[in-house]
């Protein structure tokens, strides 16, 4: 009987790697650089390729990714050429377009004023309608503000052209995750002390990952990359990865 126990054990965990074996696969990954988070000129692809990497390693699958215009990412993954937009916002409207992960990391986003527009804070957003704001094309922000169509958007096709814009007087202000203004800022030798944070923040966003609704098993890569995650968070591996990139 013992005999027969354990050869009925052994089968099962030969049956189950071989069924995880089938299962996993190579994920194609697309996003746009957003430095200091993810781009193609940092370590590893930054700290969000990291951890996803690992999180999709974890679950047995192997995730690559390709830094691409973020339209282009949304498209290639919406109509099922690639599987995953990597480090996205939420909202209904994407929601209700792909699979949408548990989120994996959070980004304080906002408004960012030259200093001497001397705009410091706004109690609603039709404070801001006397102003140039600089927005990027495709970029989810908060449901309110993507809404808000008597606003004077200004529409570039990132942030690091709106703070050249910015610079120059183009706008007045522009939306940005902070930590991505800085980092910019800092690498385009300019001033922190030229612009003002606007309180309150638009949005303390979750980053999370699109899976393709046009890919046989996107429903399962996610379930995946959760559970991955999961894991990485569980063992710290996630805390370890973030301390490798600085966060």
């Amino acid at each position: 009987m013992k005999k027969r126990c354990s050869f009925v054990a052994s089968l099962f965990i030969i049956l189950t790697t071989a069924v995880s074996t089938v299962q996993a696969r190579d994920v194609s990954m697309v996003t746009v650089d957003w430095q200091p988070y993810y781009g193609s000129g940092l370590l590893d692809g930054g700290m969000v390729v990291d951890v996803a990497r690992a999180a999709f390693q974890r679950a047995g699958h192997n995730a690559t990714v390709k830094f691409i215009p973020w339209t282009r990412a949304l498209k290639t993954v919406e109509e099922g050429e690639n599987d995953i937009v990597l480090g996205a916002y939420y909202n209904e409207e994407r929601a209700q377009t792909f699979h949408i992960s548990d989120s994996f990391y959070r980004v304080r986003l906002g408004l960012v004023a030259r200093r001497d527009v001397g705009v410091t804070r706004y109690e609603s957003l039709q404070d801001l309608k006397p102003y140039r704001i600089g927005v990027s094309r495709g970029y989810a922000n908060s449901e309110e503000f993507d809404a808000a169509d008597f606003l004077n958007k200004d529409v570039a096709k990132g942030p690091t052209i709106n703070l050249q814009k910015l610079k120059r007087e183009r706008i007045d202000m522009m939306v940005a995750a902070f930590g991505i203004f800085r980092f910019e800022l800092n690498r385009d030798g300019g001033d922190i002390n030229q612009y003002s944070f606007i309180e309150p923040p638009l949005a303390d966003n979750g980053l999370y990952l699109l899976g393709s609704r046009n890919v046989a098993d996107g429903a399962q890569l996610i379930a995946d990359f959760n559970r991955g995650l999961e894991a990485i968070r569980a063992d710290g591996t996630y805390d370890e990865l973030l301390k490798k990139h600085g966060f």
